[in-house]
């Protein structure tokens, strides 16, 4: 790779790339990779291609778009959509924020220190304890803007690998089962693609860019080679990851229907299968620094959203106090709540996530206003068929007795797979290219990532 002036040093492209890896590899990137796996048994290389497009190259292909659009997540949005694209991204930043993936981190590390010590308390003051001093370290990291990745990178980082590396690498050496048929119905393909939803990936690499931004300005990298430079970080971070989804559901397939847990449950009986009483402490501890690394990822993301939103009147460590204190009221509530009654709001916006960046990436000439009402209704509706999910998944859940509405839903092609979107937004971005206006200019960029 050929550095010129104004590019990161080798070391420190590795160091930060190392650093975006340890944000995006929490608790769920390290949980459910695993399962996946364990459910695909003998498809598990095809289910791992529709796990990769979502949870890993789309992410990766996030970073190009934030690049190529020349802005931030709320920016890009809000550029399709100047009405609809604030409160589009400020729903996705307070589900990925407060609300669900950051206290999902404390949560499961809870849960992971408790399977694996046999803790079982019998009053919820242990737990609010725990996600106080979850989110009070979580804030230590994140006091020092600048330095946040660096601090990243040199605490959490190392200790993360060496701790993968010793899962991974004992699972591949020595397969606890044979490979057996796939547990699901869902075409495999299809299966790895909706479940790489769970991650967040897509969602984390949006918000993340702007950290991204921050630091490297704070490694002196000039504006005119800003945009590669955060290619190349989310390359290196990317690439690490692909590795460790693998590597995790190679391991989960590998345990051939011994194992009936999943989540958190599977990984802390597969750490004391392959490692013996030892493998819990172990995989505890792996868990405490991967959640931790991502909620204070997130956390950094969703204030830096916060004044790049409110125009710098909410300022950044005000945002992160608050963010810190809610979510360790929301974490408090235990990880099954958190999993069953709020990850299907996450499933609403990720389609839409999807198109913004598909469009960055491949609609030439991005800014134009004719192709940005190709993004703008293609968001609409994704966002429309995510609400219908939503519902249907709710149903299921509460018992609400919708059956009208089921029976309706289940006609759409591709319902049952969660991808009703697919073919309805192709068909509506494709009318609206061919019979809008061709002579429309160019929206000016007004928050270029440059400045």
């Amino acid at each position: 790779m050929r550095m010129k002036k104004g590019d990161l040093s080798v070391p420190a492209l590795l160091m930060m790339g190392g650093a975006l890896y340890s944000m995006h590899f929490g608790a769920s990137s390290m949980v459910w990779p695993m399962t996946w796996g364990k459910e695909s048994g003998s498809s598990v290389f095809i289910a791992f291609i529709g796990a990769f497009i979502t949870s890993l190259f789309l992410p990766l292909l996030a970073y190009v778009a934030l690049a190529r659009g020349q802005g931030t997540y709320f920016g890009l949005a809000k550029r399709a959509m100047p009405k609809f694209g604030p409160i589009f991204t400020s729903v996705t930043i307070i589900i990925m924020g407060p609300l669900y993936t950051i206290p999902r981190m404390s949560a499961s590390s809870w849960d992971a220190i408790c399977q694996a010590t046999g803790f079982a308390p019998d009053s919820s003051i242990p737990i609010i304890l725990f996600s106080a001093f979850y989110y009070a370290l979580t804030y230590w990291f994140l006091a020092g803007r600048s330095d946040m990745m660096d601090k990243v990178s040199k605490f959490l980082f190392p200790v993360l690998i060496l701790i993968v590396v010793a899962i991974i690498g004992k699972g591949l050496m020595t397969p606890l089962g044979e490979w057996q048929p796939k547990t699901y119905e869902t075409p495999a393909l299809a299966y790895g693609f909706t479940q790489g939803y769970a991650t967040s990936e897509l969602l984390c690499a949006l918000t993340f860019g702007i950290v991204v931004l921050n630091n490297l300005k704070g490694h002196g990298v000039t504006d005119e080679r800003m945009n590669k430079n955060i290619i190349r970080v989310g390359i290196v971070g990317i690439g690490l990851l692909s590795l460790t989804h693998l590597g995790h559901m190679i391991v989960g397939a590998n345990t051939g229907g011994t194992i009936e847990q999943q989540y958190v449950t599977l990984y802390t009986q597969v750490a004391f299968e392959l490692l013996g009483t030892i493998g819990g402490a172990i995989f505890s501890i792996g868990l405490v620094f991967a959640s931790l690394t991502t909620a204070i990822g997130i956390s950094a993301a969703t204030a830096e959203f916060c004044e790049d939103a409110s125009n710098k009147k909410l300022k950044y460590k005000k945002s992160i106090a608050i963010v810190c204190i809610f979510s360790a009221i929301i974490g408090a509530i235990g990880l099954t709540n958190i999993l069953t009654y709020v990850a299907p709001i996450q499933d609403a916006v990720y389609p839409g996530a999807i198109i913004l960046v598909l469009y960055y990436v491949l609609m030439p000439d991005c800014q134009n206003k004719r192709h940005l009402a190709v993004c703008k209704w293609g968001i609409i509706v994704s966002v429309f068929f995510g609400v219908l999910d939503g519902i249907y998944t709710y149903n299921n859940l509460l018992n609400l007795n919708l059956d009208w509405f089921v029976n309706l839903y289940l006609k759409l092609p591709f319902a049952e797979w969660k991808l009703a979107w697919v073919p309805v937004c192709a068909i509506v971005m494709a009318c609206v290219y061919l019979f809008s206006s061709k002579k429309s200019e160019d929206v000016p960029v007004t928050d270029c990532i440059s400045e």
